[in-house]
């Protein structure tokens, strides 16, 4: 027996939800997608016989999209896999596509899906810096989606997103070696000086040459207690103020000892350090084109909707701020007061920040045409 469909609101929130068991059969589901949904903009969630959200997707026409899942041939294609585990299909209606694409995004923040992380994901051709929680962390250089999950650990800010990893990992390995940061793996051993002295007679702290970075003053050492926690977080502060722009201290130790190695007419080591210098270079404007990204002035979007009233969407530091009814007076009032609303401008990404500055680049990028649907502040859209 399957559920009825049930109308969670009026429009322009339309809710339609289904239920089957679980079963080989899924002629059942297709059934009722048939008889229930529409060809409008839409998310759509399939769950397991437990409830848990297995997939999360978004159409422009979300019944020829729900109805192409029971075409595809079964066990070869894995959403065809998919349906066979789907006990329930749910999806609701946007008012519009740019709606849908928001929404799917945010759905799979915060669900994770199983299906959603197995497949191609938009955020899987973008690379970032991350600086992680912890007394010793390490600058890592990841997958933006590796990053956005957050079940792979805590993390305190994302820097990013870029393009290509070759040189972005070039560039933090100059930056580590710099100012003496750790970048080997997690499970060494860290034991800084401030808790040597309580393992002052234990032999696996006994300081040895097995680190070539820290025998050749490229590491301060955390794991074999030759820096304390305090001189760790200072370098590690100065590396965060260069990824913000705030230090350029690095690059110009870099030049200082370029220039006194060819001085001294060491053209192999001059040679080397401009290579080294080049990628912090390199990296440098790669960073300042992300601050320009996250500081854009905030704006405002205004879009049709398929369902009455027009909807106004305020837009800051790289994602959706607010949105609103024109209809709705007190969300509109709302929207305006947090457009008055100082902000200090960010220089680096929260998690979920992340996905949503993604969407909105590649929607406007793609999109040229829906920029003459934008203005500086929502008074000016609502206006016209």
């Amino acid at each position: 027996m399957f559920g009825p469909i049930i109308h969670a609101s009026a429009r322009p929130s339309q809710l339609s939800f289904l239920d089957a068991p679980l079963r080989a059969d899924a002629s059942p589901l297709r059934d009722v997608v048939r008889r229930s949904a529409r060809n409008v903009p839409g998310v759509y969630r399939m769950l397991g016989a437990r409830g848990d959200v297995l997939y999360v997707g978004k159409s422009r026409q979300v019944r020829t999209r729900l109805l192409s899942y029971f075409r595809l041939p079964w066990p070869e294609h894995r959403h065809a896999r998919l349906l066979r585990e789907t006990a329930h299909i749910e999806w609701e209606e946007s008012p519009s596509e740019f709606a849908a694409l928001l929404r799917e995004t945010r759905l799979i923040r915060a669900h994770l899906p199983t299906y959603n992380r197995r497949g191609a994901r938009p955020l899987d051709k973008w690379w970032v810096i991350v600086v992680p929680q912890g007394p010793v962390p390490r600058l890592r250089v990841q997958r933006a989606s590796a990053a956005a999950d957050r079940r792979s650990g805590k993390v305190d800010t994302i820097i990013g997103p870029f393009a290509h990893k070759a040189p972005l990992v070039s560039a933090v390995r100059v930056l580590n070696d710099a100012l003496g940061l750790r970048d080997c793996a997690d499970r060494v051993p860290m034991i800084l000086r401030d808790a040597g002295d309580f393992f002052a007679d234990d032999p696996r702290y006994a300081r040895t040459p097995a680190c070539h970075r820290f025998e050749t003053r490229r590491c301060l050492g955390p794991c074999v207690a030759a820096c304390s926690h305090d001189e760790y977080r200072t370098q590690l502060t100065r590396a965060r103020a260069f990824l913000d722009g705030e230090c350029d201290t690095p690059r110009l130790e870099l030049a200082r000892e370029m220039a006194v190695a060819s001085a001294g007419l060491a053209y192999e080591r001059a040679g080397w350090l401009r290579d080294r210098l080049a990628a912090l270079e390199t990296l440098d404007g790669q960073l300042m084109r992300v601050r320009e990204a996250l500081q854009r002035p905030s704006f405002a979007y205004r879009l049709p909707s398929l369902f009455g009233a027009d909807r106004l969407y305020l837009i800051r530091d790289g994602r959706v701020a607010a949105e609103a009814q024109l209809d709705d007076t007190d969300a509109i009032d709302r929207l305006l007061m947090l457009e008055r609303t100082p902000v200090s401008r960010a220089t680096a990404l929260t998690v979920d920040a992340l996905e949503e500055l993604t969407l909105l680049e590649h929607w406007f990028r793609t999109r040229a045409e829906e920029q003459q649907r934008t203005a500086p502040s929502a008074h000016e859209l609502l206006r016209h």
